[in-house]
């Protein structure tokens, strides 16, 4: 077995250049010195020198350039945020699965910092000539990462936007966009990313309408290829940094902890 293949290959990267996107996100751009092969939404373990360890969502990629995007959430993302041009980190991958690019007219859904690996997602539907609407939602105006969405001008894109508290584009949940969007179009498949409840929601509308939907999900990963089983989902015990991150339909009936839990560092059930 080769474990420097196994492990994602580690190496370490210089920060060329940070990009705010709201007041508590940045995306962080460093080039890559081999050629890789990444997928939409494969993810990165990205090392934090003197803090931790964790999987980052690729949002971005002309290699040899990749991009991440990151949100202060926790110890490891609150100085990935405060990186500068110049900073080194280390990075393994990509991980995991990608989303299946066989939709003809795709709503493409995400939930804050969820629109991550999005990104790449809608960049290669588009390129496919696929239809494509995206609905950006977050809290607030101020909380949305809008990338350079609002300039594409396909004839095969659309761009909404909501809030919950209504001050940029519908107002309410994604769930309640959602309900609204289908009612005006024709959707063959969602895709999504962002808080799992909002997932969820989709998933039950997804359902209701006989649509199928994929949802990226996240979990505490310690190695992201397997070997720890941190990530491990009920009752059947497939590894989200293996299995997944990508689950379709089929996959999310048989996880049980779906919407309703995930699990701490020490395991410990944690309520959505």
């Amino acid at each position: 077995m080769n474990m420097d293949k196994l492990m994602g290959t580690p190496t370490s990267v210089r920060v060329k250049e940070v990009t705010k996107e709201t007041n508590r996100t940045v995306t962080l751009f460093f080039d890559v010195k081999d050629e890789v092969e990444i997928k939409p939404g494969q993810f990165l373990m990205v090392w934090v020198p003197t803090v931790d360890e964790i999987p980052m969502s690729i949002s971005y990629w002309n290699l040899p350039t990749l991009g991440i995007s990151v949100q202060e959430i926790g110890d490891a993302t609150s100085a990935l945020v405060n990186m500068k041009s110049g900073d080194w980190i280390g990075i393994r991958g990509p991980f995991g699965n990608s989303f299946a690019l066989d939709s003809k007219n795709a709503l493409v859904v995400g939930g804050g910092i969820g629109i991550a690996p999005l990104r790449p997602l809608v960049e290669d539907l588009l390129a496919r000539n696929i239809e494509v609407t995206l609905l950006v939602a977050a809290k607030t105006k101020d909380e949305l990462v809008l990338y350079n969405f609002s300039e594409l001008k396909p004839s095969n894109f659309t761009l909404e936007i909501a809030t919950d508290d209504g001050s940029a584009g519908h107002k309410g949940f994604a769930t309640d966009a959602t309900e609204k969007l289908l009612e005006e179009k024709t959707f063959d498949k969602i895709y999504t990313c962002g808080p799992e409840l909002m997932m969820h929601g989709l998933y039950q509308i997804a359902s209701k309408h006989g649509i199928s939907i994929e949802v990226s999900m996240e979990r505490y990963m310690k190695c992201g290829c397997g070997l720890c089983g941190t990530c491990a989902l009920d009752p059947d015990g497939q590894l989200v940094c293996v299995e997944g991150p990508i689950f379709s339909e089929n996959s999310l009936k048989s996880i049980k902890e779906f919407g309703q839990y995930h699990r701490d560092a020490t395991g410990t059930k944690k309520k959505f």
